[in-house]
């Protein structure tokens, strides 16, 4: 039973994205070579398309509306909260995961996610 709630879960999760008809209300936003389209939701590198996760996406968009800025580690988990009842809330560790992940796929841009020891994360651009 825990493992059909889990999956009726996420099949409700991804109905929500734009691409099914649902309403994702994130900026449509750019930052350097790193574009950012809220409708569909993507993003690209340049010209290369960058493949990314809902929690990547959702990270990333959150990272890019407030470039310059610190975002708390709180913010970002909120975000990634479903409908009040839903059980998808990501753990501290899933975070760090995804930061990771998001590093690795900027890793060739001008773009640093920096981490701002006790208040979360920052995207700022590379020093040149």
């Amino acid at each position: 039973m825990a493992e059909l709630q889990a999956r009726l879960q996420s099949m409700l999760r991804r109905s929500r994205l734009p691409a099914f008809g649902g309403t994702l209300e994130l900026p449509t936003n750019s930052l350097g070579r790193l574009r950012l389209d809220a409708k569909l939701p993507l993003a690209w590198l340049g010209e290369e398309p960058l493949e990314l996760t809902q929690r990547e996406w959702m990270l990333l968009s959150l990272l890019v509306a407030n470039a310059g800025q610190v975002v708390s580690r709180e913010d970002v988990l909120s975000a990634w909260q479903g409908e009040p009842g839903e059980s998808t809330a990501a753990g501290s560790n899933a975070l760090e995961v995804y930061i990771h992940r998001l590093r690795r796929k900027l890793a060739d841009t001008d773009l640093n996610i920096r981490n701002v020891r006790g208040l979360g994360y920052m995207l700022e651009p590379v020093a040149p």
